[in-house]
């Protein structure tokens, strides 16, 4: 997936908004979010740190089209790391045992 594709699926699927509240959060027109999804032209490193920011995801995921989706976890609080990295523990159990239902 290229930055174009990354864009337009992080503002419809994680934030679900349109171009133009996209467009404000950024800091942009809501054209130039429509030229960044279409493949016309490209954020700068300044746009692409404020969409990461913004979707909370890391700026290689943006950057690189071979990168998987990887939610950055800026600004939480120990108890919500705690709480996450118990999430992620719970779901590697439940995996890697194919009879667990």
């Amino acid at each position: 997936m290229d930055i174009a594709d990354k864009i337009r699926f992080l503002r419809t699927n994680i934030l679900n908004i349109s171009q133009e509240k996209f467009a404000k959060k950024i800091d942009v027109t809501r054209m130039t979010v429509n030229n960044w999804e279409q493949g016309l032209t490209k954020p700068n490193i300044s746009h692409i740190t404020m969409i990461a920011l913004i979707c909370n995801v890391t700026t290689d995921y943006l950057i690189n089209n071979e990168e998987p989706l990887t939610l950055s976890v800026r600004n939480i609080t120990d108890e919500e790391y705690n709480l996450l990295s118990q999430i992620i523990e719970y779901f590697k159990e439940n995996k890697s045992d194919p009879n667990n239902e």
